[in-house]
């Protein structure tokens, strides 16, 4: 089997970090983030490998990457802060609920 030539490499290398990234969007649009550390850990590992590749990515492909990280932050701490907001209304309704009872 021949071995893949640095265009191919550069190319596999991009297209799987594409595809980690669409598997952690899903995850996070999902509100399943949890579960995408493995993901994260391999997207780090290809990143960190592809870039200390002699064909690594330019600088422009490295900006798509963080920008497209960068949108997956933001809709992962919205739906944190979401999830947070509605943990604090319950236990403020559990307390009102628990003073009710506590008054009668």
């Amino acid at each position: 089997m021949d071995s893949p030539t640095s265009s191919e490499q550069l190319t596999n290398s991009s297209e799987l970090i594409q595809t980690l990234l669409s598997k952690i969007e899903v995850l996070v649009n999902d509100d399943n983030a949890d579960e995408a550390q493995p993901l994260l850990d391999t997207l780090n590992t290809e990143l960190k490998q592809w870039c200390e590749s002699s064909d690594g990515p330019s600088a422009e492909e490295l900006e798509l990457i963080q920008l497209r990280i960068n949108t997956i932050l933001v809709k992962a701490n919205g739906a944190k802060n979401e999830s947070s907001k509605a943990i604090i209304k319950h236990k403020k309704s559990d307390k009102a609920i628990k003073a009710y009872k506590a008054s009668r």
